[in-house]
């Protein structure tokens, strides 16, 4: 992850103050700890523009402690454009800006491009593109903050009446009618989008995995329509944590071990926080559930001490929030087998078709010897027949012993409807591609009276199959030397080579890894056919993390590697280099995990070699009597009593 800039490290502090503050103080406050006045959802003023969800939690948290009346916010010179000027000592709330300048292929961490050149692409290239986040922290300041209640009353009474808390917008029956008519419509939109609701007659809301389906109690066994509708957003939430979501590792799978409590506590603070914002759209206020009350402690340490967890935080919540709102619009939330599978078949559509089955059927027909070739699909009741000549349907140019109507009357006998005539090669050719011929019977045959003459049949199993079916002899995600994931594809009878797979594909197959050992070979079988798929169909994609980059190096100089363990210095390569032995240098676990997967393992270390020692390759040839480099007689006698016992050699 990248380091943190001082700018940045300050306004997490912030971030972490005001949540902290917010979850401590629900236990005194009946689990209120968002929005508690009812205040409409942040938005900059005075253009009204709406925020981000994690943006938006920590400017209504920022209000709530301030008092503010209302969730609006600017920023300071845009405050003074307006003669408002910030009150004097007023601390403001950072704001994680983003600027989306630059796009990197979702496969292909190296290219990137600019934001001109991703407008440029059409909108299926721009697919294979994600944008790269320039992060910049601005402040921003509520308008209670300036000095626009004074200068501006009438302006500052209309943002209140439109946006302030639920006392200044003042209450009606009306508004709760409107109130239950908009979730009623959301919940709709989750029903046909995302994830069934129906009712459980328990009384324990709940969301299951293995049906993937949210139970709820009925809406009177709840206090208040509130705690209703957050009780339901919570379980919603949980939703899109699914393994074939976005698969949030604190989710339990089907058939799958639980999650740790680690795990299971960070997916509450998720849901928690997902729903809050969720309430906070709406104009609610957003309260902890009995349970997470007593988690409260939990979270605030590792808000503390853990620096990872604002940031995998922010990820979660924005991500789970974007499925809603995606199922909000009315888009289809599909399992991601489902996704890829569909994505799977149009990029093999795009693959150079082969044509063996067709050519060796074209040398069979014979009008000499009077035979034909048939293509049996009993599933749908069709056949096609390849005749040596005469396919056409016009007069007069049946040949002898082939007539196509006694032909298609024994095929009617045999139950198929559809019949259709062909030639060799031609205009009325027969040249569809391998997998056409899957599941159908071919065969060698001629007509006997008004029967079909069976000679021989064809065997188009092993072409199908290779058409049809890819098989793997290896699928494994390693990781390169900045510590991004690829996935190491090995396709039968041909070379191996790595591609980056997206960040959706990485978090599955590890939670599955984690969780549901029993699907993990499906996962991994399915991701192997989606990005084999890709990168046949764009071959740049193909990635060797083998060379080490070291490929301009003269390997001819390196006589002897050696990879091994040790107790003290973890794993050390040794090398012999222009006849000298020198010191061992260590590597790294993804390095090690890379050599027992190369195919040339050999190799793969004499790059590894000329990697770890380039500045020794750059000096050219070691002189004969430099003093090797290393440490006393007995160390190396150590590494060498190890190398013996745990090392490889080349």
């Amino acid at each position: 992850m990248k380091e943190k800039s001082p700018i940045e490290k300050n306004a997490e502090k912030k971030q972490t103050e005001l949540l902290s503050e917010a979850l401590n103080g629900a236990s005194s406050a009946n689990g209120y700890w968002l929005n508690a006045s009812g205040k409409g959802y942040p938005k900059f003023y005075p253009r009204g523009v709406s925020v981000s969800p994690f943006n938006g939690l920590f400017m209504a948290l920022h209000s709530d402690r301030n008092g503010c009346r209302t969730n609006l916010f600017t920023l300071f010179n845009e405050a003074k454009a307006m003669g408002a000027s910030v009150r004097e000592h007023e601390r403001g709330v950072p704001f994680l800006f983003y600027n989306w300048n630059k796009y990197v292929n979702r496969n292909n961490p190296e290219e990137i491009i600019s934001r001109t050149a991703y407008l440029g692409l059409d909108a299926q290239d721009r697919k294979h593109y994600k944008g790269v986040h320039n992060r910049e922290i601005r402040t921003l300041f509520n308008i209670d903050q300036t000095t626009l209640p004074d200068i501006d009353r009438e302006s500052y009474e209309a943002a209140l009446e439109q946006y302030g808390n639920a006392a200044d917008k003042g209450h009606t029956e009306a508004d709760d009618r409107k109130l239950h008519i908009r979730f009623n419509d959301f919940l709709l939109k989750m029903k046909d989008n995302l994830v069934p609701v129906r009712y459980d007659g328990s009384g324990m809301p709940h969301y299951e995995t293995d049906r993937d389906a949210v139970y709820m109690p009925r809406q009177r066994d709840f206090d208040h329509y509130h705690d209703y509708m957050q009780e339901t957003l919570r379980q919603i939430v949980s939703a899109t944590g699914h393994q074939q979501r976005l698969a949030r590792e604190g989710m339990v799978m089907k058939n799958g071990m639980a999650p740790s409590e680690d795990a299971l506590k960070q997916e509450r603070l998720v849901v928690e926080v997902a729903s809050g914002i969720k309430m906070l759209e709406l104009g609610l206020p957003a309260r902890l559930s009995e349970e997470s009350l007593k988690t409260v402690d939990y979270w605030n340490r590792e808000l503390r001490e853990n620096p990872l967890m604002m940031a995998a935080l922010e990820s979660d919540v924005n991500n789970a929030l974007e499925v809603i709102r995606k199922a909000e619009r009315g888009e289809k939330i599909e399992y991601a087998t489902l996704c890829n599978r569909r994505q799977t078949t149009g990029m093999r559509e795009q693959l150079p078709k082969h044509h063996a089955i067709a050519d060796e059927i074209a040398r069979h027909p014979d009008k000499d010897k009077k035979t034909i070739v048939v293509v049996r699909d009993k599933a749908s009741k069709s056949a096609d027949v390849i005749l040596p000549a005469g396919a056409s349907l016009e007069v007069d140019n049946e040949i002898p012993g082939m007539n196509k109507a006694r032909i298609e009357r024994a095929l009617q006998k045999e139950g198929f409807e559809q019949i259709k005539f062909f030639n060799p090669d031609g205009a009325m050719g027969f040249r569809p591609d391998d997998s056409y011929f899957s599941g159908k019977e071919v065969a060698l045959a001629r007509l006997k009276n008004w029967d079909i003459q069976e000679l021989s049949t064809l065997d188009v199993a092993p072409a199908v199959k290779q058409a049809c079916e890819v098989g793997f002899d290896r699928v494994q995600m390693i990781q390169d030397d900045k510590n991004r994931w690829a996935l190491y594809i090995k396709p039968e009878n041909e070379s191996g080579y790595s591609v980056y797979p997206d960040k959706e594909d990485v978090n599955r197959f590890f939670s599955t890894l984690k969780q549901a050992m029993d699907n993990i070979d499906k996962v991994r079988m399915e991701l192997a056919h989606k990005y084999y798929a890709l990168a046949e169909t764009k071959p740049d994609l193909k990635v060797d993390l083998f060379s080490c980059g070291a490929d301009d190096a003269d390997l001819s100089r390196i006589q002897r590697v050696s990879v091994f363990k040790t107790k003290k210095d973890g794993i050390l390569c040794a090398a012999t280099i222009d006849g000298r032995r020198l010191e061992p240098r260590s590597i790294t676990q993804q390095q090690w995990q890379r050599m027992w997967l190369a195919e040339d393992r050999d190799g793969y270390k004499l790059h590894l070699a000329a990697s770890l020692f380039s500045d020794v390759m750059r000096q050219g040839q070691v002189q004969g009597n430099a003093p090797e480099t290393g440490s006393s007689v007995e160390r190396q006698q150590e590494l060498r009593e190890e190398e013996q016992t745990t090392g490889l050699k080349r």
